[in-house]
């Protein structure tokens, strides 16, 4: 080994999976230095790990005798035959909700603070606290400057000037970015819209930063897509695609490094696909999938249902097969592979029922937060 070059020791290198990887850091010492602290290293292995090693991340709590939290790791490749890795939560909380995934590292928020964790390496840092309290976050990579950020919006309450001169209270969203190489925030110009809360979380995406949103601007509230340019740090809108039908929930996500939406109606859900960032004529309609979750209704609000009922995870490259989490009965959550072509479910995970199931997927990488 010792007449094997260091760049061609560093080509073999990049093909293994991280966990031998943190192993054989300890080779000697310009195996540690190359593995841990070589940037170009580190995102060779990442380019080539896009491509082999996703994984499905699941947060829920198992149950009885006592509810237990567990964070569970499978293979996408093998999701229905492999065991899951149990992974060792990097905090004594339980997590409140997973914000996001980008290159290996996953964006947690823990009891009002955010941390971001990356499970292949046992890595986390907690960020600095804000004393705002945060209603939607994103998590991503810019590319303008070639880290990671977290965009977290928030509201607050001012007082300005109504129509007659008099002082009134009125409500604003404050936007405040991390960045991870300086490990501090950084406040911007206010959210320029009404953002929705809940499900409509930040999307970051081609250097943009995206949300749906009440538009102001023309006094009606029609819905928009606000996007945030994280190097110039101004706002623009973006159009939404012609839907075949009226959707009655929307939801924005990332779908092969694209912006996309999903659009639920009362018995399909559809994917949309902006092929070309900012152009709406780029707009193609990727997937149309039935409704495989439970059709009886358990709660008075159908619409609740429906939108929690089922959830795209991942389209695999052939775009024939989807991974869904559906509810199957009333909270009870399963992984289903449906071949979007002829609609019928391919496998079935051989999984207990999940009271409450989060899933996201991402890479292995020996990125560090």
């Amino acid at each position: 080994m010792t007449r094997i070059p260091l760049d061609l020791v560093a080509e073999i290198l990049c093909q293994l999976p991280v966990k031998f990887l943190v192993q054989l850091r300890c080779v000697c010492k310009s195996w540690n230095t190359l593995i841990s602290d070589d940037s170009s290293f580190v995102k060779k292995h990442l380019h080539v790990s896009t491509t082999k090693c996703k994984h499905l991340l699941a947060c829920t709590w198992i149950s009885p005798p006592l509810p237990e939290f567990r964070m569970m790791s499978y293979p996408l490749t093998s999701i229905f035959t492999s065991e899951p890795t149990l992974l060792e939560c990097f905090s004594p909380i339980p997590p409140d909700t997973l914000v996001g995934s980008c290159d290996g590292l996953l964006c947690f928020s823990v009891n009002k603070d955010l941390v971001l964790w990356n499970p292949s390496i046992r890595k986390f840092k907690k960020l600095p606290s804000l004393e705002q309290v945060v209603t939607n976050c994103a998590f991503g990579y810019d590319p303008f400057i070639d880290t990671y950020k977290v965009v977290s919006l928030s509201s607050y309450s001012c007082e300005s000037d109504g129509i007659d001169g008099t002082p009134m209270k009125v409500f604003r969203t404050q936007v405040n970015i991390y960045t991870l190489d300086t490990h501090s925030w950084k406040r911007i110009n206010d959210f320029p819209s009404i953002p929705l809360n809940g499900l409509s979380e930040g999307i970051i995406v081609s250097g943009t930063v995206n949300w749906f949103a009440y538009s102001t601007a023309s006094g009606d509230f029609s819905r928009v897509i606000v996007s945030l340019d994280l190097g110039k740090e101004c706002y623009q809108e973006i159009s939404e695609p012609n839907y075949d039908e009226k959707p009655i929930y929307l939801t924005l996500g990332m779908m092969r490094d694209c912006l996309c939406i999903f659009s639920y109606s009362h018995s399909f859900t559809d994917v949309w696909l902006m092929k070309e960032y900012g152009n709406k004529e780029s707009w193609i309609k990727l997937i149309h999938l039935p409704y495989f979750g439970d059709h009886d209704s358990h709660d008075d609000n159908i619409h609740y249902q429906k939108i929690y009922g089922q959830k795209i995870l991942y389209i695999f490259e052939d775009e024939n097969d989807v991974l869904l989490v559906v509810n199957k009965e009333f909270k009870k959550w399963k992984w289903v592979v449906c071949d979007s072509k002829n609609y019928t479910i391919k496998s079935f995970k051989i999984q207990k029922d999940f009271g409450w199931l989060e899933s996201k997927v991402y890479v292995e990488s020996l990125i560090s937060p």
